[in-house]
């Protein structure tokens, strides 16, 4: 099956449901980098579309016929992606049963979120920071310097609108920071914009589809690529 569609994880004596989309060009000899999405605390459930709705997937949608990833779209019953949480771990088993049936490259697959889910994107991806390849949070919308650390390592590009009254800049910037002062490489993209949507512009109107391309996970080979500790992005 190629294209959108939604899968059944089994979890113990519980199921979860979970968005999957497969390129339309999908070839089985071949292996695909993946990145796995999560959403904020708004498009929590137990359905599986709702975290399709807002966020990383109408980006595919618009660009389907010739978009290269995998791409995994986890739910939150509640909408948090706390790393203790059984939504963190429902993010690791999703992946892995992803990768019984599909050709899933495991050297490159790339985590990103926005608000909580920008939260769990710094946060469950220091706690599994040997299975990811690189790291985009979007509009954190909690500060988890305690994973600094962890994310030294990590390629990291993270977004964050100028404007954002729902979740504070300081949240993405000072984490940068701290990652970079520690020897890191967490590039802060500024975005112009009044709300919290910085993701529009993040997928809509830059390069980073091509950058999470080149990325590998740790010990595997990659691709020499630039990265720059801040910017802004202005249309």
């Amino acid at each position: 099956i190629k294209g959108f569609m939604i899968q059944t994880v089994a979890r113990g004596n519980r199921e979860r449901k979970y968005g999957l989309f497969v390129p339309l060009n999908y070839d089985a000899k071949q292996k695909y980098p993946v990145i796995i999405f999560l959403h904020g605390v708004g498009e929590g459930g137990n359905d599986s579309k709702a975290n399709m709705r807002v966020g990383l997937a109408p980006f595919v949608a618009d660009r389907a016929d010739n978009f290269p990833f995998i791409c995994i779209f986890p739910q939150s019953p509640g909408g948090s992606w706390h790393e203790d949480s059984e939504a963190a771990t429902d993010v690791i088993a999703v992946l892995n049963d992803v990768a019984k049936t599909y050709s899933v490259d495991r050297d490159r697959v790339s985590l990103t979120g926005l608000s909580t889910g920008g939260y769990g994107t710094w946060a469950i991806g220091a706690k599994n920071k040997d299975v990811f390849a690189a790291l985009v949070p979007m509009g954190s919308s909690e500060n988890p310097s305690q994973c600094a650390e962890q994310l030294v390592n990590m390629p990291i590009r993270c977004y964050h609108n100028n404007g954002d009254i729902f979740s504070a800049m300081w949240n993405d910037t000072t984490m940068c920071a701290k990652i970079n002062t520690l020897g890191g490489h967490a590039e802060m993209i500024k975005t112009d914009g009044p709300g919290h949507d910085c993701w529009e512009i993040a997928y809509g109107e830059t390069d980073l589809f091509d950058w999470l391309k080149v990325q590998r996970r740790r010990g595997a080979t990659a691709a020499a690529v630039p990265v720059k500790t801040s910017g802004t992005i202005t249309r």
